[in-house]
């Protein structure tokens, strides 16, 4: 439920994810993520803990870069095509526009809007 979410909130700041059958598509991604990050996860971080150690943990959201990949290759009803944010301005806080059309980046900005959004919902879990 909390990689649903991820995923939704992911989808509607930015464009770049395509998910065959809309939802359906969506929801089995959703699930496919939350096996993935459970299973697979942890063995990344483990194996990225060098990189992570030597960036004081600046670079931890790659775990989830190379998890998302994993899914997007297993899966045939989702893909990262590039990332685009248009920007947000508010009278609070100005967003400029982001955009990525190289797939490397594109997935390590969706893993940090999933992994910002699923922190802050366990967080708020807790």
């Amino acid at each position: 439920m909390v990689e649903f979410f991820g995923l939704w909130v992911a989808n509607e700041l930015a464009q770049g994810m395509v998910f065959q059958n809309a939802i359906e598509g969506m929801v089995v991604t959703a699930a496919a993520l939350a096996i993935a990050t459970t299973l697979i996860k942890p063995v990344v971080n483990i194996l990225l803990l060098p990189l992570t150690l030597a960036t004081l943990g600046l670079l931890r959201f790659l775990g989830h870069t190379v998890t998302l990949y994993i899914v997007d290759l297993a899966l045939d009803q989702f893909s990262v095509t590039g990332f685009y944010f248009p920007g947000m301005i508010s009278p609070y806080l100005d967003l400029p526009a982001i955009s990525y059309t190289s797939p490397v980046m594109a997935y390590v900005a969706f893993s940090i809007v999933i992994s910002l959004v699923t922190g802050l919902v366990h967080w708020l879990m807790k």
